[in-house]
């Protein structure tokens, strides 16, 4: 769980919030999913891990 989403979940609600249908819940938990943030969060440490493997062969290579 991201930093903004453990806050979000603590923060108090002032509003009740209203009744679904257990099929509105199914898309309304669907469409939250955060797989593409994964996604790139996962790309992007796999680019620093693979800049900082060269850096360092480097370094060590010299």
């Amino acid at each position: 769980m991201d930093l903004q989403s453990l806050v979000a979940a603590h923060m108090p609600n002032r509003r009740r919030p209203s009744q679904m249908s257990a099929a509105a819940e199914d898309r309304y938990y669907r469409n939250q999913i955060t797989l593409p943030r994964l996604r790139l969060r996962l790309l992007g440490l796999t680019a620093a891990t693979a800049g900082m493997t060269l850096l360092l062969a480097g370094v060590i290579n010299t």
